[in-house]
């Protein structure tokens, strides 16, 4: 008898990810394709993307010998009655036999860290957002309002802070140093006006901020005071946004790119953590696909210990 299969979606905003495992672990292909949120974007477009990630995971596979799918996807939140409606589109351009589960990408990114069904997720990467998750289910909310009203302690936060850093440093307001210098650097070095980087930062999309998010964190690690400074505040806004969410014994997930990547953000705020919350276990988000596929498998991997074996399993590979 063949090993069931099943297949996990991250349906970014940037970039989707898809992976196929085995009921035993193993993860058999992999398939990535471009942007594919159905509510922020051209619907169209995410669902050919999540399609055409699909079919490059499985490969010469049969798409009806999936046993189970499931996609996480950041606009799962926001479309309330049209899940049901995306979950069928996606099964017809999927061509398989099995019914596809549509998710809140917080839950793939909760299920990359973690195996129990109820905890928290906190998320720092463009955006921010934290989430009490019950049952594999969004519950409580803090923040996540996107660039205009929120994200605080995200890469577009970090960015914006930098560069309001290095007006402030142009016009005599405040000081100067490492990332300030780069700031300019990147955006206007042959104009140091403070009107210049305006001119420069307006003319391209808010969220691009976020790629100075980069700068912020070699500048802190190198002692840069503005950067360190910019840091702090970042982890003190999103433990702020865990504490309006979190039970302080169960589990908590850092997910984004600047929490389980090795910045001085995600080391603070995991310290800060095991400090407030010492009877939750603290851990790294890993793929948010091979979180979504671990969910997949669940649908038929039911016996709790063989389910969280199979999620170690594919968290430590």
């Amino acid at each position: 008898m063949h090993a069931r299969l099943a297949v996990g979606l991250d349906a970014g905003g940037t970039s989707s990810r898809a992976v196929l495992i085995d009921e035993s672990g193993a993860v058999l292909g992999t398939g990535a394709s471009g942007p594919a949120n159905p509510v922020g974007g051209d619907r169209e477009i995410a669902l050919s993307n999540m399609a055409l990630a699909f079919q490059r995971a499985l490969g010469g596979i049969d798409p009806a010998e999936v046993g189970s799918v499931c996609v996480g996807t950041a606009g799962a939140l926001s479309l309330t009655e049209e899940v049901r409606e995306l979950s069928a589109d996606l099964k017809r351009r999927f061509a398989t036999a099995c019914e596809v589960e549509v998710v809140s990408d917080a839950v793939i990114a909760f299920a990359a860290g973690s195996s129990a069904a109820d905890g928290t997720v906190i998320v720092s990467g463009t955006g921010a957002v934290a989430f009490a998750i019950r049952d594999r289910t969004p519950a409580l909310r803090s923040d996540g309002y996107g660039w205009l009203f929120g994200d605080a302690g995200s890469g577009f936060w970090l960015g914006r802070e930098a560069v309001r850093a290095a007006l402030r440093h142009i016009d005599g307001n405040g000081p100067g140093g490492r990332l300030v210098e780069a700031i300019i650097a990147a955006i206007a070095p042959d104009k140091r006006r403070s009107g210049a980087l305006v001119a420069k930062c307006m003319a391209d999309p808010p969220v691009r901020l976020s790629r100075f998010a980069a700068l912020v964190c070699e500048a802190a690690d190198g002692g840069d005071a503005v950067a360190e400074s910019i840091v702090a505040r970042a982890v003190g806004h999103l433990a702020e946004s865990v504490s309006y969410v979190v039970d302080r014994e169960l589990p908590i997930v850092m997910a984004g790119s600047l929490l389980t990547r090795p910045t001085p953000i995600a080391a603070l705020l995991q310290e800060r953590f095991r400090l407030v919350y010492p009877k939750a276990g603290i851990s790294k988000a890993t793929d948010p696909a091979i979180g979504a596929a671990w969910m997949a498998a669940s649908a038929f991997v039911t016996d709790p210990a063989e389910r969280a074996r199979l999620h170690r399993q594919l968290a430590w590979r």
